[in-house]
């Protein structure tokens, strides 16, 4: 039923909406503004048209955290899309402990980054020795710092970063498989399904809405990713990120016209991406009701 008097949902989604413009739209504004400009913050700012732009374009170091990026992207969404998945497999078949599990594998998402990225760069250390250099070197393996050797740190940042944020997917996929009718699956059960069938023909189908959201999420959230990379390694540039390398030129560099450039260029990458995918698994949902 439509609502008889048209204001009142407004006036529902107002505050969210004003908040929503103050604190995304707006600055995306000014940032879109400052990118036209030369500025340090201190002197007046001296408008440079596209020359920001220009310059991104020909930035081998903003080249090479793009490429970064995509890495990390493909990486990390299919680590914390399959391993959440996994969790909230196991979640149902568990029928002790449940919520203490669920507690537990969710422990990582809320506490702070710089917590676990301390833990991990303890564990990781070379010198002084971590947990893992110490157990690699009683297998007769020759310690490697993982964080600090350039062929192995983006891999290493992308496990941890999973491992930090999969619990989140892993209670939206847990959430999707205990709402599924009881009804459907005893009667996939008296026809004979097992497991695997069952999770094949019935229970992944019946939540595919959900992983259009999930992968949604996880590259969008993979592309602003800033602060494990950041707190871990902020110097390497095998490691550089566009968004670590946005706050190091506005605030480090002190160069707020061009880290607005390299922001616009985020945010239009991340709608770039979403409108993608949103495209091709729009796309693929027209093919199966065909």
């Amino acid at each position: 039923m439509k609502p008889k008097n048209k204001i009142q949902p407004l006036m529902f989604i107002a505050p969210a909406l004003l908040v929503y413009i103050a604190t995304v739209i707006i600055p995306i504004i000014w940032s879109m503004g400052y990118s036209f400009f030369s500025w340090n913050g201190i002197r007046d700012m001296k408008f440079v048209g596209l020359e920001n732009y220009t310059r991104m374009f020909t930035d081998k170091t903003f080249l090479g955290a793009v490429v970064n990026n995509f890495k990390f992207v493909l990486m990390g969404s299919a680590f914390q899309l399959i391993l959440g998945l996994f969790l909230a497999i196991l979640l149902t078949h568990i029928s002790k402990g449940n919520n203490v599990l669920r507690v537990i594998y969710f422990i990582p998402c809320i506490i702070s980054s710089m917590a676990i990225c301390q833990i991990f760069s303890k564990m990781l250390s070379a010198q002084p020795q971590g947990l893992v250099c110490y157990l690699m070197e009683r297998m007769g393996m020759e310690p490697i710092a993982l964080l600090a050797n350039s062929k192995t740190a983006l891999v290493t940042i992308t496990l941890i970063d999973g491992y930090k944020y999969c619990g989140l997917y892993m209670i939206i996929f847990y959430s999707a498989f205990v709402s599924i009718s009881k009804d459907v699956l005893e009667a996939s059960i008296m026809d004979g399904c097992n497991i695997l069938q069952q999770y094949r023909y019935i229970k992944l189908p019946l939540i595919k809405n959900i992983f259009s959201i999930v992968i949604v999420m996880l590259v969008n959230g993979c592309l602003k990713t800033f602060d494990v990379f950041y707190i871990l390694d902020n110097k390497s540039k095998s490691t550089e990120m566009v968004a670590t390398y946005m706050y190091k030129t506005a605030f480090n560099s002190v160069d707020f016209g061009y880290g607005s450039t390299l922001a616009v260029f985020l945010v239009i990458e991340c709608l770039v991406a979403v409108g993608i995918i949103q495209k091709i698994l729009g796309s693929a949902k027209g093919d199966e009701s065909q």
